[in-house]
């Protein structure tokens, strides 16, 4: 089934993880990182200080996470995602109307937790619960969501905190969750039934029956507790590659600025290379579903990191204008391929009877990482490291741990 019928078919689902992708890149850095003068402003506080609150709060959202991702195993869908939806919706307002530093602290923990955090957990882990032979597909449609943030939401956050200022923009965005994305969700959740979900063509017997063996099969899967899932050998595996997406990315969207200093060219050429990222990232997101539908997320998993340790080896070579387009592009092949590849196999190693306990703890590792990556960033520069030897390093380092799980194809 190509991707329209898909779509077709399935449309008030895959509709309701993307709405909740999109909407979590609110509580994204790329996002929350465009509010920093205005409340270094308000607050009088130095940068320093303000990043050291931000990191502070991500870190412990991180660990909450751990907690609160997996109560989607055992709530009602449609009960776990008001609360997830009410609870982003209420950082949003704790955010316009912070009047100190500790509210500041709690208004980005709560922003990070619920949005950067809960609002995709609950979309990618309903599409890896409730698809299994379009898998891939149902995933990579929830992971749109993203890049098409990316692509419109920048320009348009900037426009309105110029125009009316950063707390009304938050109470706008507090507004636009209640409003559009609330009775969106909850009135799809309301119609939806598992037993609707169309993933193969109905004259398809063979596909009806494999359909029928993986639903009569899930209550026989083993149940993976989070500390089984740190016990098994496939932790080791994983957490390395998710650690490393959020970490690089994290820290060279973080430094960007200064990268272009270093390399000498134009901000405007370092960010309109993100352009090509956005793109890339859709193309390849659409691209991954099929290929995991048909291979299986394990045999594609070895090779998610490759394009992104490429360009950040051409980011550290060259100093053409045409070097970033380059390597916005190549990191934008990551992004696109790894949210619908890991996810997928999540659900393919571990199950989907507890698959939201089991993304929560490497959800855990991604959210630390995106914290580490801009201290540890700052720490290698502050020993004497240029930019292109971190970049050689994390390169290096990206090649062997795809090599260490390259096995794990079979």
């Amino acid at each position: 089934m190509n991707y329209y019928n898909f779509f077709k078919a399935n449309y008030g689902i895959l509709l309701f993880g993307g709405i909740l992708v999109f909407f979590s890149n609110f509580g994204q850095a790329f996002l929350l990182s465009l509010y920093i003068p205005s409340i270094l402003e308000s607050f009088e506080i130095t940068r320093s200080e303000y990043s050291l609150l931000y990191s502070s709060a991500t870190l412990l959202s991180a660990f909450t996470i751990i907690f609160a991702g997996k109560m989607i195993d055992r709530f009602d869908l449609k009960k776990f995602a008001f609360l997830v939806i009410l609870g982003f919706a209420t950082a949003c307002m704790v955010a316009a109307l912070s009047i100190n530093i500790v509210m500041l602290f709690f208004a980005v923990f709560l922003l990070r937790f619920f949005g950067q955090g809960m609002l995709s957990h609950t979309a990618m882990t309903t599409m890896g619960r409730y698809f299994h032979l379009a898998r891939g597909k149902a995933l990579s449609i929830s992971y749109l969501g993203f890049p098409i943030g990316e692509a419109i939401l920048p320009l348009t956050i900037i426009s309105v905190i110029a125009i009316a200022g950063w707390r009304e923009t938050f109470m706008i965005t507090a507004a636009l969750v209640v409003l559009v994305l609330m009775p969106i969700a909850m009135i799809i959740i309301s119609r939806f039934k598992p037993d609707d979900i169309i993933e193969q063509p109905s004259k398809d017997t063979t596909a009806k029956n494999e359909k029928i063996n993986s639903k009569e099969g899930i209550s026989n899967e083993k149940t993976f507790s989070q500390r089984d899932v740190l016990k098994s050998k496939y932790f080791i595996y994983f957490a390395p590659t998710v650690m490393l997406i959020g970490f690089t990315l994290t820290a060279l969207f973080f430094f960007q600025t200064f990268i272009a200093d270093f390399k000498g060219w134009p901000l405007e050429l370092m960010a309109g290379g993100i352009t090509g990222y956005a793109s890339a990232s859709i193309v390849f997101s659409i691209i991954a579903g099929p290929l995991i539908d048909k291979f299986t997320a394990r045999k594609i998993f070895p090779f998610v990191l490759l394009p992104l340790a490429s360009g950040i080896v051409v980011l550290s070579l060259f100093t053409h204008p045409i070097a970033p387009v380059f390597f916005w592009t190549l990191a934008g092949i990551t992004a696109g391929i790894q949210s619908p590849v890991i996810n997928a196999l999540y659900a393919e190693v571990f199950g989907v009877k507890t698959l939201g306990s089991v993304r929560s703890l490497f959800t855990f590792v991604m959210v630390f990482s995106t914290a580490l990556g801009p201290i540890v960033y700052s720490l290698l520069l502050d020993v004497g490291l240029s930019y292109n030897s971190i970049h050689y390093i994390i390169a290096g380092i990206i090649v062997l741990a795809s090599a260490s799980v390259f096995y794990f194809r079979k």
